[in-house]
């Protein structure tokens, strides 16, 4: 039915209008079309039943409040799956995943996350007894700290004063580099000895001492008149020491061997150089005698040096060995 329009006339009360009665019967037509209708539909909008839907093509149904104030719906369901009331987000499809997926390079962002049962990357956590949870890999910006161990950059570290400690499990061993340790400590004054195939293990040296050691080293000394330390120890810790001692004149081609002891008081060093030889002519001394040594205490340790007589650098290479207090 078409609505009913009421005939107001053209002037008040100019008798051209309906009649009071005429125009209820209007008013009760319009009404009794309206409650017989299933539903009501506005511009672009249609209320059928418990339904509201745009009428106008490919259009969003906005909801929108005025100034501060909210669009307040106490239960909400969304495409019959996804519920939301007070505080929960819930499927409603019987065993159907919940997805929360962002957009592009976008991720989801949890303020805090409290996680009771399910997986991560197939190792059940959480539930009533709660087990070891396993990553494929764990990424930290900054550094991570896993109950005492702190990891940032390239250093492992540890807290509080802690041992950093490496153990494998069974048979297996620690490995560096391809290089594996052994599975228990050594014997006293036992060193580590390689294979020649990564395997470390220990073993007895037969030149470990209890009041002195042994020990090299090569220094070049230069042809400026002056006298250069070749080699040092501490006085608090040595008497005295035994060097073997090879010098080099390249420039010459002429090459000697001595040998060299010297001991201190805590106050003066003493040295004395003897037994040389050497590919010069005669008993051998001008060759040595082209490197003179001495010997001086500075700053606790005894200081051994060499000045070069001639206009020819030295390169000296020695085996020493030095005898305790």
């Amino acid at each position: 039915m078409a609505q009913e329009v009421i005939n107001m006339g053209v002037t008040a009360d100019d008798g051209t209008g309906d009649t009071i009665r005429g125009a209820g019967i209007k008013i009760n037509n319009n009404f009794t079309e309206v409650y017989a209708r299933p539903h009501l539909t506005l511009s672009h909008l249609e209320f059928s039943g418990n339904e509201i839907k745009g009428t106008q093509s490919n259009a969003d149904l906005e909801l929108s409040a005025s100034g501060t104030g909210v669009i307040a719906v106490t239960d909400i369901t969304v495409d019959s799956t996804i519920n939301l009331s007070d505080n929960e987000i819930k499927v409603n499809t019987s065993n159907a995943d919940l997805r929360l997926t962002a957009n592009g390079s976008g991720s989801c962002v949890f303020d805090k996350v409290d996680i009771n049962a399910g997986t991560i990357d197939n190792a059940v956590i959480g539930g009533a007894t709660a087990v070891a949870g396993s990553f494929t890999d764990i990424n930290a910006t900054t550094s991570a700290s896993f109950d005492g161990v702190v990891i940032s950059d390239n250093k492992i570290t540890t807290t509080s004063n802690a041992n950093l400690e490496l153990r494998a499990s069974g048979a297996g061993t620690i490995s560096f580099n391809g290089i594996k340790f052994p599975d228990d400590d050594g014997g006293t004054n036992q060193v580590l000895r390689t294979n020649g195939s990564g395997q470390l293990s220990y073993f007895t040296s037969p030149i470990l001492f209890d009041n002195s050691d042994l020990t090299d080293g090569t220094a070049t000394i230069t042809a400026d008149s002056s006298a250069q330390r070749i080699d040092s120890f501490d006085i608090s810790v040595y008497r005295s020491a035994n060097y073997l001692i090879q010098l080099t004149d390249a420039t010459a081609n002429r090459y000697s061997l001595i040998e060299a002891n010297v001991t201190h008081d805590g106050s003066n060093a003493y040295i004395s150089v003897f037994g040389g030889v050497d590919n010069g002519t005669g008993d051998g001394s001008t060759a040595y005698d082209s490197v003179e040594f001495t010997a001086v205490i500075n700053s606790g340790n005894v200081r051994v040096r060499a000045k070069v007589n001639n206009s020819n650098d030295q390169v000296v290479k020695f085996v020493r060995r030095v005898v305790r207090v």
